[in-house]
């Protein structure tokens, strides 16, 4: 699992923020979860869907966490090192090539994977959007 948090912490207007309801500023906090949500839930690789659809929202009080659930998340964000890939509950491995050739093997070399950051992308997308997001709460507001 790998997640993104969610908070007024840090930001510049934190203080301001503070000043306000708790209303406010979990709305705020909910509306930036939402960014980041969508933006880690779009950005996410897809082959299966299943790490997009791994992808949650937990909004607690005035702090959020965005997760990605599936257990192979932190691979496809950090990226794997080269490896070697050996069978565990059978004595060799079998897969099929793209050319549809079905192969037997004890052992693969696998090259590794670069890094795909997109729960980075996503706490990113929405540190940007945060004094957009506040404006328009504030708008509301008024």
């Amino acid at each position: 699992m790998i997640e993104v948090e969610v908070s007024t912490r840090g930001l510049e207007f934190d203080e301001v923020a503070s000043r306000f309801s708790r209303e406010l500023k979990q709305a705020f906090v909910e509306r930036l979860a939402d960014v980041a949500w969508a933006a880690a839930f779009y950005g996410a690789p897809y082959r299966t869907g299943r790490l997009a659809d791994s992808i949650v929202k937990d909004v607690y009080g005035d702090e959020a966490r965005i997760m990605a659930l599936a257990t192979y998340a932190v691979f496809v964000e950090k990226g794997t090192a080269p490896h070697e890939i050996r069978p565990v509950n059978a004595s060799v491995l079998r897969f099929e090539t793209v050319g549809g050739e079905i192969v037997f093997t004890r052992l693969v070399r696998h090259p590794g994977t670069r890094p795909n950051p997109f729960m980075e992308r996503a706490a990113e997308e929405a540190r940007s959007k945060a004094e957009e997001v506040f404006a328009e709460l504030w708008l509301e507001m008024i």
